[in-house]
């Protein structure tokens, strides 16, 4: 029977959503801001590229000044910093002072989804590291749906405030969840204290891996090191993979919209439905990543960024009919989420001992592989090329990761085979360094 996963994980989820809702709620209510601080609706929209810079920039230089304190007091402050960013924003008087909210929020949402990832991998074993990320990320895949359909009806109900106010609550409740669901023994405690009973901890809810890599957290590699681990080229260049191949993702996303309307002649009531297949699409990709993950790590990348690739030239076809868009759609969505624990569990295991900061510049990378494709995208339709050729640009986009991701495969990960935290200190004991010891193979789920 397949064990359940940790409760812990869950309260993850609630945060995951806080933090991604946060990078959409604001579309649902430009114009209500833009009345009432008497600033242009692409002042108001500078909020959420402001945000998106805050993300990217936030992500590593959180978990950097972080690399001393657990992992549990880190997810427990970002969550915190996010909570205060929004708090800020919503009593804010100016415009200024409520950017300023957004940028504080932005830098702890990418660092609690960096944390959160390696936490919730931790707390499984390898086996199911793919499922516990895909579950961490089906919150962001939520708030990506009804991060702007909750910012409208919020806002038109109570005030364009309350918008923030939500999100404070929210982060709130994930605060609290948090504190009450995260385990709050330390790695030693845990060991020594099953050692003592003579039994293998069962009363802290964790399998045998889990404790083990709770062991290792108050040994986690120093800033150096996490540094040094970035410049393996299995890291930068998965870093490199993850920004192109989920870059294609948005370029298609941000103008779906008007693709329906225009080219497919969807009515403007459609369009939320749509939408909303669009976010079932995503869970179930979401779903299908993290077991694919979980089965074999790099076919599962080549499987689901070649998936991206396939339906983003195909909507190009999809978008002119009524029935083969809605199919379109749906696989899209599906497509689109179904990278993502792939990609994110790559750089964990790549990382191997100093996966802290990787983790955070992957969650970097997907938000600057958005603002790439957005912006791409919007030059091709600048450029004349039509509303649709949004779909052929981040089908290209996204090919360019796979093409990156199948050499990496082919010739890289040959020469930088991957080895665990515990391998490493093993071979350090052997040889004094960190080298895997003799007659080491990859697992399964690392070729």
């Amino acid at each position: 029977m397949m064990k359940k996963l940790p409760l812990a994980i869950y309260a993850m989820v609630i945060g995951a959503f806080a933090v991604g809702a946060d990078e959409f709620i604001v579309a649902g209510v430009v114009q209500e801001i833009s009345e009432a601080l008497s600033v242009t609706i692409g002042a108001v929209g500078l909020f959420e590229s402001a945000y998106a810079i805050g993300v990217a920039v936030g992500a590593p230089l959180f978990t950097v000044l972080g690399l001393r304190i657990p992992r549990r007091q880190m997810l427990l402050l970002s969550i915190g910093v996010f909570v205060v960013g929004n708090l800020l924003s919503a009593l804010g008087p100016t415009y200024s002072v409520i950017m300023a909210g957004r940028l504080v929020a932005a830098t702890a949402h990418g660092a609690f989804l960096g944390i959160a990832a390696l936490y919730a991998g931790d707390l499984v074993d390898p086996e199911r590291k793919g499922r516990a990320i895909a579950l961490v990320f089906s919150g962001l895949t939520a708030a990506t749906v009804l991060g702007a359909p909750l910012g409208a009806v919020v806002g038109r109900a109570l005030g364009w405030r309350f918008t923030f106010w939500s999100l404070v609550i929210l982060g709130g409740i994930a605060l609290v969840t948090l504190v009450a669901l995260l385990p709050r023994r330390t790695a030693a405690e845990a060991t020594t204290k099953a050692d003592a009973h003579g039994h293998g901890g069962d009363d802290l809810e964790l399998d045998a891996h889990a404790r083990m890599h709770m062991a290792q957290e108050g040994h986690r590699a120093p800033l150096g090191e996490q540094i040094k681990a970035l410049g393996r080229p299995p890291v930068w260049l998965g870093l490199l993979m993850t920004l192109l191949s989920y870059g294609g993702v948005f370029t298609s996303y941000v103008y779906l919209a008007p693709q329906l309307t225009e080219v497919t002649g969807f009515s403007g009531a459609w369009i939320t439905p749509l939408f909303l297949l669009f976010g079932v699409g995503l869970f179930v990709g979401n779903t299908i990543g993290g077991r694919l993950a979980d089965r074999s790590l790099m076919p599962a990348v080549l499987t689901t960024v070649g998936s991206l690739v396939v339906m983003l030239f195909a909507m190009n076809l999809a978008i002119l009919n009524p029935v083969t868009a809605v199919v379109g759609i749906f696989l899209y969505g599906a497509a689109a989420f179904s990278v993502i624990a792939p990609l994110q569990l790559r750089i964990v295991t790549k990382a191997a001992d100093a996966p802290d900061v990787a983790s955070a510049a992957n969650i970097s990378a997907f938000t600057l592989g958005s603002a790439l494709g957005i912006w791409l995208g919007g030059l091709a339709i600048d450029g004349g090329l039509g509303i649709a050729s949004v779909n052929w640009v981040g089908g290209l986009i996204s090919l360019s990761g796979l093409a990156l991701a199948l050499v990496t495969w082919l010739w890289v990960d040959r020469r930088y085979p991957d080895f665990s935290h515990g391998d490493a200190h093993q071979g350090e004991a052997h040889a004094g360094r960190s080298l895997p010891p003799t007659g080491w193979q990859p697992t399964k789920g690392e070729r």
